[in-house]
């Protein structure tokens, strides 16, 4: 799949573009992003349509450069993409922590939501600007909230440094492409500009938080919540843990929160004291 290349780049225009917006076979006029060789676009009857390398054995000099040219020419679609503007479908993040209270030493874990599904326009995006330290895909504006968006692939991974962030008021979203990637199969036609612009602005496939503003102060919230909840719980437990009872069976007797014989191995003769 990964030599399937969706997009191509239009050498008179400068402008990347899908399959099915250049002419049949070697005259669509248009290169790999990934490595710059020529490419011929494939529009047949049978398999969907795709950019492929005009030369077999220039594709096989430039496998190693070329290995990612589906996620490299999809990367740079958005890129352009965003540039020009556009709306973006942001996931849910929720989020699990665990808690311990000194009464009864005991812990729970508990969810706590972050941020609800919601769709997001930027404002003065800029592309392949920096941010911590590193390149990112496309830098823009919420509110005039910092918003970072980075695409990964296999080779290309977060980098630490926008894990957390110089700026604590920002936000850092991943687009994992190895995610996105397949709704390109789905389209036979070769309009994958409009799948990736659809995918974007109604789907979070491919989508997960990296770094979000609200995190501290969302799990510092319910952990209070979470406490209070085990605070209102401690009283009758510490009761119940002072309950007496007899079993009449052999007469053993003990102190605590279960009603069942420790010798006996069962609940049916037991009595409170």
């Amino acid at each position: 799949m990964q030599s399937l290349i969706p997009f191509g780049l239009h050498q008179d225009s400068g402008r990347l573009v899908d399959v099915a917006s250049v002419a049949r076979g070697g005259g669509c006029g248009c290169i790999c992003p990934s490595c710059g060789v020529a490419l011929v676009a494939r529009q047949g009857e049978v398999n969907e349509w795709h950019f492929a390398h005009r030369s077999r054995h220039v594709a096989s000099r430039s496998l190693r450069t070329c290995e990612y040219s589906l996620y490299m020419s999809v990367r740079l679609m958005f890129r352009q993409l965003a540039i020009e503007g556009l709306r973006l479908r942001t996931p849910a993040f929720v989020d699990t922590a665990e808690i311990a209270t000194e009464g009864i030493h005991r812990s729970t874990r508990f969810d706590f939501v972050i941020a609800r599904e919601s769709v997001l326009e930027l404002e003065a995006q800029q592309v392949g600007s920096p941010f911590s330290g590193v390149e990112v895909d496309v830098l823009g504006h919420v509110k005039n909230v910092p918003f970072v968006i980075y695409c990964t692939y296999p080779g290309r991974a977060i980098p630490t440094v926008i894990r957390r962030p110089e700026i604590k008021r920002c936000g850092v979203l991943e687009l994992n492409l190895t995610a996105t990637a397949p709704v390109f199969l789905e389209e036979k036609s070769g309009r994958y500009t409009d799948v990736l612009r659809t995918c974007i602005e109604h789907s979070t496939t491919g989508r997960s938080w990296v770094y979000h503003p609200r995190y501290d102060a969302a799990k510092e919230e319910a952990e209070k919540r979470a406490l209070a909840r085990l605070a209102e719980q401690e009283p009758s437990e510490k009761a119940a843990a002072k309950r007496g009872y007899q079993c009449l069976a052999c007469g053993h007797q003990w102190r605590g929160t279960t009603d069942k014989c420790s010798h006996c191995n069962t609940h049916l003769y037991a009595a409170r004291t």
